[in-house]
């Protein structure tokens, strides 16, 4: 039968082709020509053709109905072509009910990292999304689901069982007649609810929805890598832009300052300590150590601001404990930093040495008076030491293998020194 009408159909073109060729023939057996030609042409082109078109589309539709099986594939070729989870909200969804013959349908996603719901409704392209939506975890569809079941069918279960009518108690008030969990391997993403059915449901419509919750997991969870992804490409570009950063403001490796030759020996591998030399007159300089580790995404923002509030501080002679103190409140102030900075600041005005670091501060500092290196205590606000040969300034304890070297006064470099990653030793040792 179906092959008979679309004989029908066939039939119907070659009919229409035949009376155009005819009447192309009647004209030309007239003699019409010229300017009347044309006008019959462009006549037929935007009328007659357009008109027939659009009346054997709808004869073709009324007597070769799409089968079923037609839009079940149609359907199936949709949703396996899905690229974006847009289009599961937007399109897809949308007419996988309306090719099942239902009205309205939910899909009810669950984020593992905010531990809550969201809620996309869809009802005759209509959509409506609820964020944060409260959904009671001890609802005992979601006990069902988890425990295994893999699809609930309200038309399937028995309401003289307590325990099956409270699940079709809670179908009814979401206005579900099918639910089908949403799950990546062992992971439970959510559940898409579809709505009251004009007709039976079918296996095939089960299979159908199974197959589409299952590419909805697989976008779901390709989507969120992408998102991770993105978000760590996003946290390299921090890292190198504050690197980027740093470098400008340290000053070199080796250098004088104050008649004392000063080393800094570090890992610059993936160093995040800020150190900076400033000299405000002839005769003073402040050197400011800051472990940046915590606030590596701020890099950016904090090494400029440091490095203008010490040559302000400096400059106007501030001790380095106010100085840390001021630089701190400025910070806060500015809602650049919740906790105060790890900061150390030493003063050297000749052969003196004025020492501050703030408490969260772990910066140990070993002094060489004559011969011998020993470790300083810093537990008060303002550390003063005298006439002193050599000063380190260090991030790690020094072991002792390493101070035997420094007390035996050898050249210590970045190449016979091994600091660890994200360490450094600060060197400043006196001319004689």
């Amino acid at each position: 039968m179906r092959v008979f009408r679309q004989l029908i159909i066939q039939g119907i073109n070659i009919l229409f082709l035949s009376i155009l060729v005819l009447m192309g023939w009647m004209l030309h057996t007239s003699q019409i020509e010229g300017d009347l030609l044309v006008v019959f042409i462009v006549f037929s082109i935007v009328t007659i053709f357009p008109l027939y078109t659009y009346y054997i589309e709808r004869l073709y539709k009324k007597i070769i109905p799409l089968k079923y099986e037609d839009l079940y594939i149609q359907t199936v070729d949709m949703f396996l072509s899905l690229q974006s989870f847009d289009d599961i909200i937007k399109v897809i969804f949308d007419k996988v009910l309306q090719y099942i013959g239902v009205k309205s349908g939910l899909l009810i996603f669950y984020s593992h990292d905010t531990d809550d719901y969201t809620i996309y409704y869809q009802k005759q392209q209509r959509q409506k999304i609820i964020r944060k939506a409260h959904i009671d975890k001890n609802n005992i569809i979601f006990k069902v689901i988890q425990s295994g079941e893999d699809v609930l069918i309200k038309s399937k279960m028995d309401p003289s069982l307590h325990f099956q009518r409270s699940i079709m108690f809670e179908m009814e008030k979401l206005g579900g007649e099918i639910i089908i969990p949403i799950y990546y391997h062992d992971i439970f993403l959510g559940l898409m609810i579809i709505g009251e059915m004009k007709r039976r449901i079918s296996k095939r419509d089960i299979l159908m929805l199974k197959a589409l919750a299952s590419k909805i997991a697989i976008v779901t969870v390709n989507g969120f890598f992408m998102h991770e992804l993105i978000k760590s490409k996003e946290i390299e570009k921090e890292y190198e832009l504050g690197h980027k950063v740093l470098k400008q403001f340290m000053p070199q490796d080796k250098g004088v300052i104050q008649k004392a030759q000063y080393i800094m020996i570090k890992n610059d591998s993936d160093s995040t300590y800020y150190f900076n030399i400033y000299n405000p007159d002839s005769w003073t300089s402040y050197i400011v150590l800051c472990p940046l580790k915590a606030n590596i995404s701020l890099l950016s923002l904090l090494i400029p601001a440091i490095s203008v509030l010490m040559q302000s501080y400096s400059r106007l002679g501030f001790l380095p404990d106010r100085i840390i103190k001021k630089i701190n409140g400025v910070l806060k102030e500015k809602e650049l930093i919740e906790e105060n900075l790890p900061i150390m600041i030493v003063k050297k005005k000749k052969k003196q040495y004025c020492i501050s670091r703030s408490v969260n501060c772990d910066i140990k500092v070993y002094v060489q008076k004559k011969s011998r290196i020993s470790p300083v205590s810093l537990h008060n606000t303002i550390n003063q030491i005298n006439n002193i040969k050599k000063l380190i300034i260090t991030s790690q304890e020094i072991p002792g293998t390493i101070v035997k070297e420094y007390e035996s006064d050898q050249h210590i470099t970045q190449e016979n020194h091994n600091v660890p990653k994200n360490n450094f030793i600060l060197t400043l040792t006196e001319q004689q």
